[in-house]
């Protein structure tokens, strides 16, 4: 290993031109100043229990009497390089929080040598065992990466969270709109990873997905807004990886969760984590029960037709969930370099909904035209399994890795609702069902290999074959009166199928000194969709064929000051939901469909950021600009009848920029804050449409902590995602509070909060459409918030931070 550290160091000398040490040492007495006589000193850290890499640790070189000279921080993978050192003798001290500081004396660099390797440096955690019980120190929550933000999942973020979408929602730069789909900031189209892996494996509504996730198996959250060439090229807004936690720890550790919640919100679950020297098996499992409750309104002044006509609507229902998710994880470690993991994931949900709206319209003198009340219920069941086996092989060169993994996933939903229209107007009485029966396959080969050229420079390369095949039948029935009984509607009915093969392949290259750090990647793809529209008889296929650039430089100020700037290209494909032509016909006022005919969305995206964190705490504002052709986004049009019609389509441009910030400090030994915010322009614009929406906007959320007497820890909550720019109108801003208080026994191996969410009931989404043939305002809203009691039990060796070591 020693002769490894060696070779790279040599190497890293060479590339000394390119990227210089700009930092000037000072010399102890007797010692030359000459360049030639001086020398690097090498090596890495990892952590003492596992020999995991322990990366961005605090490297300082220091003089026996303890005042410093010089100081780098380790790459991810722990390997640090001090350029440059002086022939003497040096005292070395590594700093990270969450691990005693370790010093190393006598560290010598004779004027013969060239490199000091000091090798493999091994961390001990700052612990304390109590009962078996591993307490570390609270991670900071956001690190600063070269083309990424890095929130770790602490203790006070899982004591308010019971699933990831929750875990999402206090994120910087991410929000949810009304169905519970991420957004990065304010704008949907994100690419959602779980362990790098695209979640739709785990089924097809990435909502649902995330709200049956447990919070408590997820150790990370990584929010790329200019995503590298690493990643699909996908996801027009960015690309947010969660990252669960893997076995580290030799013997058994578990925890158990369970939630009570006003109006039947209920959760519960396990996990349980077995390690040996060779074999690492995790089990997890957990159910949830959920009832919402909404209001819906929509007022419509149309102008088209003979006179000026007003429509109403105005609706309640709820939404009823149960959830739920288990998953199961082996794996072997063949030696200390080769292993190979196989995860079985499965997931059922069940989903209820039922709602009841009275909908009118009015002439301009205000007489009644039509008016009719619909109720309607459905029931939808779906299932998914998802089994991944990977493979990874380390080599003798440090940083050296291979990996291999293989990806299948099968879906299964199957869903009837019915519709009882009721009016006094007897051409407005119907009844109808609709039985639906959707079923996909997915399956993923990639494989990714990074050779670590110098020290300091990296080389990644990787490919990946990506299938996608879908069936939809959507059956419409219309009850006949005369018959009494439902007939098969065969304008309505649809049965779409669908497939994508997409076939990538990537190079990235990373090069990092002691003040510069640069990342270059290409990501080319090719993609075919076939779209089979069997219900009519046609089919058509796409092909896409394009290169997704991405470019990153850093400039380290300081041990923890950095300014960056990025730039990616992504490309947005037409989703399968978004092609498929199908006739949505549940509301006869307000009809949706597909479009086959959509483009892909092309974006650019760059940012020129700061960052400057410390234990304490930190702040990294950005300047940020995204800018896209062939926007995929929903059109309304309005029929003289005052039907409203709405499908995708590509609108000319969006732009988006201005100003973000994300932001934690420690006040005194009580509060903790963690807070970000932007503010922003968005621009939709299309002279074909006519659509010119401009607006100026700002955003913001806020987490705060307070220890309080009784050992109490308390948290509150809140967000704003001000309004901005949408087709054809604009989007107000959207108000939410959370708060909860917890507490910790029997030697922090249990903790008991509570918690609140929405607290002012303030989730309200509001649209404000504004046409030449209409303007339109409408409103969404849960009117139930969740107030529920949460307990928490870890056993064997667990982290304070709330979830297992493992």
């Amino acid at each position: 290993m020693r002769n490894n550290f060696c070779l790279a160091a040599c190497l890293a000398c060479l590339m000394g031109g390119v990227f210089p040490n700009a930092v000037a040492q000072q010399a102890a007495p007797g010692i030359s100043k000459s360049m030639a006589d001086r020398g690097d000193i090498i090596g890495k850290v990892v952590d003492a229990t596992n020999d995991s890499p322990v990366g961005f640790a605090t490297i300082a070189l220091a003089r026996p009497d303890s005042s410093v000279l010089n100081g780098v921080t380790a790459d991810e993978n722990g390997v640090f390089l001090l350029k440059n050192v002086q022939p003497g003798t040096y005292l070395v001290r590594i700093t990270i929080l969450g691990y005693d500081t370790r010093y190393l004396p006598n560290v010598s660099m004779p004027t013969e040598a060239t490199t000091t390797d000091l090798g493999v440096i091994r961390l001990a955690s700052s612990v304390q065992n109590l009962n078996e019980v591993v307490v570390r120190a609270e991670k900071t929550m956001v690190v600063s990466d070269i083309d990424k933000k890095i929130v770790n999942i602490g203790k006070d973020l899982l004591a308010t969270s019971n699933n990831v979408s929750e875990l999402l929602e206090k994120v910087p730069s991410v929000s949810l709109d009304e169905n519970g789909n991420p957004m990065v900031r304010g704008k949907g189209s994100v690419v959602v990873l779980i362990d790098g892996k695209p979640s739709t494996l785990y089924g097809n509504d990435v909502a649902t997905v995330l709200q049956s996730f447990p919070a408590e198996l997820i150790e990370r959250i990584e929010v790329m807004t200019t995503p590298s060439a690493k990643y699909e090229g996908e996801g027009a807004s960015g690309v947010i990886d969660i990252i669960t936690k893997k076995t580290k720890i030799v013997g058994t550790s578990g925890s158990l969760r369970g939630t009570l919640g006003t109006r039947n919100n209920n959760n519960g679950s396990a996990y349980l984590s077995y390690k040996t020297n060779k074999w690492a098996v995790r089990a997890s499992g957990s159910v949830r029960n959920q009832i919402w409750y909404y209001r819906r309104t929509l007022d419509r002044q149309n102008f088209l037709g003979d006179t000026t006509t007003y429509y109403s609507q105005r609706e309640t229902g709820s939404n009823g969930d149960m959830d739920l998710f288990g998953r199961v994880g082996i794996n072997y470690d063949f030696t200390e370099k080769s292993s190979i993991g196989l995860t079985v994931n499965y997931s059922h949900n069940k989903d209820v909904d039922k709602s009841e709206n009275t909908n009118q319209t009015l002439s301009d003198e205000g007489t009644l035209l039509e008016q009719f009340d619909r109720f309607s219920k459905g029931t939808t069941f779906n299932d998914n399994i998802n089994v991944n086996l990977d493979y990874r092989k380390l080599f003798a060169k440090e940083r050296q890795v291979f990996t291999i993994s293989a990806n299948y996933s099968n879906g299964v939903s199957d869903g009837e609702s019915e519709f009882d229209q009721r009016s006094d107007f007897p051409n407005l009485v119907r009844r109808q069902r609709n039985l639906r029966d959707n079923n996909r396959h997915e399956a993923v080969l990639d494989a990714d290999y990074t050779w670590p050229i110098t020290p300091t420079s990296t080389l990644e390369v990787g490919a990946k074959t990506r299938m996608r095949r879908s069936h939809d039948d959507n059956a419409f029935y219309t009850f006949d009166q005369e018959q009494e009984s439902f007939l098969f509607n065969e304008s309505v009915s649809n049965v779409f199928g669908f497939e994508e093969y997409t076939h990538t392949g990537y190079t990235s290259f990373t090069q990092k000194s002691d003040l510069w750090g640069i990342r270059a990647g290409l990501r080319l793809t090719d993609a075919t969709q076939k779209i089979d529209q069997i219900s009519r008889d046609q089919a058509f296929s796409t092909h896409f064929f394009y290169l997704v650039p991405s470019f990153a430089v850093t400039r380290k100020l300081d041990e923890e000051t950095q300014v960056k700037v990025n730039y990616s290209r992504r490309v947005q494909r037409p989703s399968s939901d978004a092609l498929n032509p199908f006739t949505d016909i549940s509301d006869p006022r307000n009809i949706r469909s597909g479009n086959p005919n959509l483009k892909p969305e092309y974006v650019h995206k760059a940012e020129v950021g700061y960052s400057h964190y410390v234990e304490q705490g930190g702040w990294g504002p950005a300047l940020f600009v995204d800018y896209s052709n062939n926007a995929i986004t929903r059109i309304r049009t309005i029929d003289a009848a005052g039907i409203s019609y709405q499908r995708y389509d590509n609108v000319g441009r969006e732009l988006s920029y201005g100003f973000e910030t994300d932001f934690s400090k420690k006040i005194g030994e009580k509060l903790k804050l963690n807070a970000s915010g932007r503010v922003f322009r968005s621009e939709v614009v299309s002279l074909v449409a006519h659509i010119d929406n401009r607006i100026w906007s700002y955003s913001g959320n806020l987490n705060a902590f307070l220890d309080l007497p009784l050992s109490l820890r308390a948290s509150a909550y809140v967000t704003y995602d001000g309004p901005r720019a949408i087709a054809q109108g604009t989007r107000p801003g959207v108000f939410v509070a959370n708060m909860g208080l917890r507490r910790d026994f029997f030697d922090r191996k249990a903790t008991l909060s509570v918690s609140v969410q929405d607290l002012f009931l303030s989730r309200i989404y509001k649209s404000k459409l504004n046409t030449e043939t209409y303007t339109q305002n409408s409103l969404w809203q849960r009117t139930n918030r969740f107030a529920g009691v949460t307990f928490h039990y870890r056993f064997g060796r667990i982290a304070a931070t709330g979830g297992e070591e493992g």
